[in-house]
């Protein structure tokens, strides 16, 4: 009995924790990885239902849209960053090299313009009518198909705008770091008013105030200008890191 108290303790402890260096280089890639793969997959769920039921006379044209007005907000709102000299140029020539590598090399694009043309004139009924249904289901491969490569790239160009928003994100956890721990400073000098159940709620927050806005943004089924998810997002995550510092338990 004294024998089996130490094994079943052993059972019941919680798994180890792995560290800080674990989770950078291994945990939070793979997080990211499948956030923009979820988001992608959902990006294109929401075009097809929308060229099945919203905008079946536009066609891929809608996707193609906000491709090019996506490109137009890269090349006039990103014309400096901390993190590239020519921001815009340089993502542009990555775009084309992505651009190149998934659709062009790989076969997609040729697969889509080699869609056939069935003859509609033929005199026999039965073929007649089988070709139309070939050539309806051929323009239909084409038209999501070419929304697939639309969709694909304004995923691309979005996820360069975040990756160029970084420095902003930085700055405003920066500020929140800085203003928090001051007044944790003061609170703890004055034997200040301490809450636990703030502190941890405030610490779950950081997580979801930067998936969940970038998520929003890669997946939103229509055109959207970075500023008006960007600014709101980083005004939240300072917020949940300032009151994570200043709510910190006072003694270390």
């Amino acid at each position: 009995m004294a024998q089996s108290e130490p094994a079943s303790r052993q059972s019941t402890q919680p798994p180890r924790k792995h560290g800080l260096l674990y989770r950078v280089l291994w945990e939070w890639p793979w997080q990211i990885a499948g956030f923009i793969v979820m988001s992608w997959l959902f990006s294109l769920l929401l075009e097809y239902l929308g060229m099945t039921f919203l905008w079946q006379d536009e066609g891929a044209s809608h996707s193609q849209t906000m491709m090019n007005t996506e490109l137009q907000f890269l090349s006039t709102e990103f014309t400096q960053s901390l993190l590239l000299s020519e921001p815009s140029q340089t993502v542009s020539d990555w775009l084309v090299q992505a651009y190149q590598w998934l659709f062009v090399d790989s076969g997609f694009m040729h697969w889509i313009q080699g869609q056939r043309q069935y003859p509609l004139n033929n005199g026999n009924d039965f073929m007649r009518e089988f070709n139309a249904v070939l050539q309806e289901v051929s323009v239909y491969l084409q038209k999501y198909g070419l929304a697939t490569v639309f969709i694909t790239m304004v995923t691309l160009i979005r996820i360069a705008i975040l990756l160029l928003s970084v420095p902003l994100f930085v700055m405003v956890v920066l500020v929140a770091l800085v203003d928090g721990l001051g007044r944790r400073d003061l609170r703890r000098y004055g034997a200040g008013y301490e809450s636990s159940f703030v502190y941890h709620h405030a610490k779950r927050g950081i997580k979801p105030a930067c998936s969940i806005p970038c998520v929003l943004y890669l997946s939103w089924p229509s055109v959207m200008y970075p500023a008006m998810i960007l600014l709101p997002a980083a005004i939240v995550l300072c917020i949940a890191v300032f009151i994570t510092t200043t709510m910190f338990k006072k003694y270390i």
